[in-house]
């Protein structure tokens, strides 16, 4: 399961993060954020698509090497649990109003679910 976990992160990571790092205008367009100066531009490349990306090389070197799949998931994990901090503070502030944070909240729960529960089972195994 770890397996077939870690490369659909990848895949859907790349995507996601060479979307952004390479064409962000159309990346914003789609998620609903919006570009006005070349700082924006410059903060949705290193933010959703340097990030991203790198975590998409980072679950395919953890596919590859057996060794790195526990360090992947942490840090993920890491990742996830800040979204998922700033989800919980915009419906806090009432602006928790699309189907597309619903989506990607849900998205997002898995993948903690996923990732709590598999750090759980290595942390159990003696060898």
């Amino acid at each position: 399961m770890n397996k077939i976990f870690l490369f659909l992160t990848a895949l859907v990571y790349l995507y996601l993060g060479g979307w952004a790092l390479f064409f962000p205008a159309g990346f914003v367009d789609s998620v609903g954020l919006a570009i006005t100066t070349n700082v924006g531009s410059g903060e949705v490349r290193s933010l959703y698509g340097g990030i991203n990306f790198l975590i998409g090389l980072f679950s395919l070197l953890a596919l590859i090497k057996n060794k790195y799949e526990s360090s992947f998931f942490k840090i993920l994990l890491f990742v996830i649990t800040g979204i998922l901090l700033g989800r919980i503070v915009t419906f806090i502030y009432g602006e928790f109003d699309s189907v597309f944070l619903l989506y990607f909240t849900v998205f997002e729960l898995v993948y903690f679910v996923f990732l709590v529960t598999a750090l759980r089972k290595q942390e159990r195994k003696i060898f």
